[in-house]
């Protein structure tokens, strides 16, 4: 609609430009889906195609003041989330040893099984 609108001025724009090869991008490969089945292209370039979609949101960012401020908040944060994630990984890790410990020779019956149980290290880490 923004092309019709506009003309030939939407080329004007890098934006425009960048938006609409990933429009055609999007188009092509979408097309090509069904083709893949015949065709010698790896799935792997498709994706890279795909992933171009994800520049999109930077035309947002460009734009939109709030958006920015979010996303800064976000990267400013990530120091804060990783330690609140250690700390996470390693209550985790302590309560499988601690589960390990407790219940590592419990018999089978009801919701325990080969699959859910406290026997091994990993087992244990995957029901926390």
């Amino acid at each position: 609609l923004k092309l019709i609108g506009q003309r030939w001025y939407y080329f004007k724009d890098p934006w425009n430009i960048f938006d609409c090869c990933i429009v055609i991008f999007s188009l092509v490969c979408w097309g090509v889906e069904d083709l893949m089945t015949t065709l010698p292209v790896p799935p792997t370039t498709i994706r890279i195609v795909r992933l171009f979609r994800v520049g999109r949101v930077l035309r947002l960012v460009k734009s939109a003041r709030g958006i920015r401020t979010l996303l800064f908040a976000l990267i400013v944060s990530l120091p804060a989330l990783f330690n609140v994630a250690l700390l996470l990984f390693l209550t985790a890790f302590v309560y499988s040893i601690v589960g390990m410990s407790f219940f590592g020779k419990v018999a089978y019956y009801a919701g325990i099984d080969a699959e859910f149980n406290f026997e091994t290290f990993p087992q244990a880490f995957i029901i926390l």
